[in-house]
């Protein structure tokens, strides 16, 4: 269903937010689509860190902020 946004939720049933769900492991996963049209998700423990880091790289692909993984080498980034 194209243009239908749905709240992810936690293992107790509650709402967490649009782009944020809770894992069987207890992590909470964030993910968004970018502007380049790329998926981008990343895990957590505490939701709040997934909250910030979602607002964060949300922002980032909006304004044309390049997002680069920590461990990314020379060769990925070229490739990137």
């Amino acid at each position: 269903m194209k243009g239908v946004h749905r709240t992810g939720k936690d293992l107790k049933g509650r709402a967490c937010g649009k782009s944020l769900c809770q894992r069987k492991d207890e992590k909470y996963t964030a993910r968004f689509s970018g502007k380049d049209g790329r998926r981008h998700e990343k895990h957590f423990d505490p939701l709040p860190e997934a909250r910030n880091w979602l607002a964060d790289a949300q922002y980032e692909s909006r304004h044309g902020i390049v997002l680069a993984e920590r461990d990314m080498t020379v060769d990925g980034w070229f490739i990137y």
